[in-house]
């Protein structure tokens, strides 16, 4: 594929604030600029940490409140607000102030967060992860514009790199916190944690992050234009749309069978409900929440596309190793992160490298490429996983799984902010947290089916008086007890082995799948974009100042 250098200037649109001012945009340096990226990176933990610490701490939760039939809503209820309103909060961000947006949602999340720790009932807990995962929503997407506003083009893949490396991070600390706080205290400082941090976070926004140069047409229109704006009903379709597809996936194979009235009714639902979504966005053009001239740009869609199978390899990863780690292995909740670092650490590294060297030298597909085509390396090692695998096998894997999820998770962002216009860029940031967001849903959910279809068939051929759903609904912690000897117990341990394994074959298929989206993508060379669009913000004051001084005066 042949760079495309001359075809940038057709591909890309000068951003309305730019253009329709003759300032010069007041990019964020030095000492300030640190101080906004660190509390962008503490927000982005925020809703990191809640994602990985609640796992540990469900089964206690549930059995606090006597509600075993409400733990899928426990997950779910966070999942289906955090997914479904991604696309109207890139309309939000279209149409008002960046950095009020971003401390609302932040506000949001913590009054969520409330709610599940001072919980009283299993209904109010519900509640609140609702809540919670609605403010998570504007969360990452308020971060990326930020960066958008107040980091020079040329620069924004370093600082997405360190924003977006807190989840890594968070795989590996999430899990030991949320044991820690479930075994020695109580599972609602999983929840009351988020307070202090969320506490520092919002005094570092309110004292320092002001977004310059982020006025365009969009956000300084009168508050009922911008409501007409929303789309209000397209956005009810999107969000039903998306909450059909992630119960049926949520319930499917689980706690009801794929073929029952409820899953075949959800699905036909969600159907439904998406081609009306598509109709409407159709008809309203430019009003549309997400307009199809945006989803339609090459380097979006492919992006979108990757970001989704990559979501689907980081969920699955964060999910269904550590069962191999408990489950096969039989370590301790809190060992499994440390088990993690071998993931987590190179993982944040490479994210640093290959923003610094976006960054420095421009290209970033290269860096896409490369990266994913090391995770299939590192998760192709992972499928010979066994109970007796030794350190430095499963170690080295996930070194290298780590080293290519770093690579190429952060750089497709890149791709969004030099692609658009400011003013469509949290429209785009909306398509790609989404499309990674829905990707990790359904990794999830068909990685469940796999290990839930592989103990029912595998299960009753090994030990006749067990079943499939008792070993699994046993897991890590009653393995021993309902084995009933040592050599039943190592014979469901293999049997858990094949399952991981099966899942991990499903991450290699997604990984791969990522690379011919991220060929697809423009070349484009972030330095010589951001040279462009100065060059053109010039040509626009020169001849803003012509029309100035050829006015008459009185």
């Amino acid at each position: 594929m042949l760079p495309l250098e001359e075809k940038t200037m057709s591909a890309i649109d000068v951003p309305v604030a730019e253009t329709g001012s003759t300032s010069k945009p007041e990019y964020l340096h030095s000492w300030r600029l640190a101080i906004v990226i660190t509390s962008l990176f503490l927000g982005q933990l925020l809703m990191a940490l809640d994602v990985n610490i609640i796992n540990v701490a469900i089964p206690e939760i549930s059995t606090h409140f006597a509600a075993l039939n409400d733990v899928a809503w426990y997950g779910a209820a966070y999942l289906l607000t955090i997914t479904a309103f991604q696309p109207s909060f890139g309309t939000v961000y279209c149409y008002f102030d960046i950095d009020v947006t971003y401390k609302v949602c932040i506000i949001i999340f913590e009054v969520g967060s409330v709610l599940c720790a001072a919980a009283s009932s299993s209904e109010m807990f519900i509640v609140g992860r609702a809540i919670a995962g609605f403010g998570a929503a504007g969360v990452l997407q308020g971060a990326l514009a930020v960066i958008g506003s107040v980091v020079e083009l040329e620069k924004r893949p370093l600082y997405m790199g360190i924003v977006v490396s807190v989840f890594a991070v968070t795989v590996c600390v999430g899990p030991i916190l949320g044991g820690v706080f479930t075994q020695r205290s109580t599972w609602r400082w999983c929840f009351w944690i988020n307070l202090p941090i969320g506490g520092v976070v919002l005094a570092l926004l309110f004292g320092f992050l002001s977004v310059p140069g982020a006025r365009n047409e969009n956000r300084t229109l009168p508050l009922k234009k911008k409501l007409q704006h929303l789309d209000p009903f397209g956005c009810l379709t999107f969000v039903s749309a998306v909450t059909c597809l992630l119960l049926a996936l949520q319930w499917g194979g689980q706690t009801k069978p794929w073929e029952s009235a409820t899953i075949i009714g959800l699905l036909v639902g969600f159907v439904a409900l998406i081609s009306v979504f598509c109709y409407i966005q159709w008809r309203k053009k430019e009003e549309a929440t997400i307009p199809i001239r945006v989803l339609f740009k090459r380097s979006i869609w492919t992006s979108a596309l990757g970001l989704f199978c990559l979501g689907a390899v980081i969920y699955m990863l964060a999910f269904y190793i550590p069962f191999y780690f408990q489950t096969v292995r039989g370590e301790t909740p809190i060992s499994v992160g440390v088990r993690f670092i071998p993931l987590m650490l190179p993982q944040i590294l490479a994210l640093l490298v290959a923003g610094a060297i976006a960054s420095q030298y421009g290209y970033y597909v290269p860096y896409i490429v490369l990266g994913e085509i090391i995770c299939v390396v590192g998760l192709a090692m992972l499928t010979h996983l066994s109970p007796t695998t030794t350190t430095a096998m499963w170690a080295a894997s996930l070194v290298i799984t780590g080293v290519g999820m770093g690579t190429a998770m952060q750089l497709p962002y890149t791709a969004i902010q030099i692609t658009l216009s400011e003013e469509d860029v949290p429209i785009g940031n909306a398509i790609a947290v989404f499309s990674n967001q829905l990707g990790g849903a359904i990794g999830v959910a068909m990685g469940q089916t796999i290990v839930l279809n592989t103990l029912v068939t595998e299960v009753p051929k090994a030990i006749p008086s067990l079943t499939g759903r008792l070993v699994m609904a046993a897991g890590a912690t009653d393995l021993q007890r309902i084995a009933g000897s040592p050599a039943g117990e190592l014979i469901l341990r293999a049997i858990w082995n094949k399952a991981m394994v099966r899942t991990l074959y499903l991450s290699v298929a997604f990984a791969s799948s990522a690379i011919p989206f991220a060929l697809g993508m423009e070349w484009l060379n972030a330095k010589k974009v951001a040279e462009q669009r100065k060059a053109a913000v010039g040509t626009v004051k020169e001849k803003v100042g012509d029309q100035n001084d050829d006015s008459p005066t009185e």
